[in-house]
Formats: C-alpha cells, structure tokens, sequence
C-alpha cells in the first residue's frame, strides 16, 4: 500500500511540474521529499485536472483534502469560484456550497483582520 501511495504521489508531482505549477519557486527547492502533503494536495486541487484531483483520494483522508481546500482555495472568493462551487458540492457532499464557501471566505478574512 506504501509503494502505491509513493507511486501516486510522484505522478502527481511529475504531473505538477509538467503543468510548470512551481513556476515561482527555486527549481532546486521544489522536491517530493521536502513538500509537505498538504502543499502537495493544494497545488493539485489548484493546477490539475479531475482525474489526478481523484487520486487525492486515494491517499489522502477526504477529512485532510477538504480542509486544506478551505484553507487555501476557498478565500480566493471569485477567482476561483466554479471550481470551488464544484468541489464543495461534488467532492465534498456540501449541500449549499455557495454559502458554505461565503462563510469560509468570511472566516479567514476575519482571521486575517484579528492577526491570525
């Protein structure tokens, strides 16, 4: 299970970097090794398509993708307000996921007013 697991997890990555989604980072900095699998789930929810989004889950609790989507591609607001329509609603089981979204939205920029 370990190896599949590290199989999916560096076909994501090479799948990243395909899509150039490190454009920003040092090319040396970016590895599978140093990225957390949090980093890892956002930039694939963020930069490719459903078939790899679905693979997230397979090696990764549907509890731990959902909340790093709150997280970070949720405060995005209207940038990327279809995708997250979709995932909250197709991946998430979220019944109103406009408003859902609204709150989470409302929340980190509270957050992000009190200094958190």
């Amino acid at each position: 299970m370990q190896d599949e697991r590290n199989n999916i997890k560096k076909l994501l990555f090479r799948h990243l970097k395909k899509e150039k989604a490190f454009w920003s980072y040092d090319p040396k900095s970016v590895t599978l090794a140093r990225m957390g699998d949090d980093f890892l789930i956002e930039k694939v929810l963020y930069h490719l398509d459903w078939d790899d989004i679905l693979k997230l889950f397979e090696i990764y609790p549907k509890k731990q993708i959902k909340e790093v989507w709150k997280k970070t591609l949720c405060p995005l607001g209207d940038y990327f307000g279809r995708m997250n329509v979709l995932y909250a609603s197709v991946l998430f089981d979220i019944k109103h996921p406009e408003r859902y979204i609204r709150e989470q939205r409302k929340k980190f920029l509270k957050n992000k007013i009190d200094g958190g």
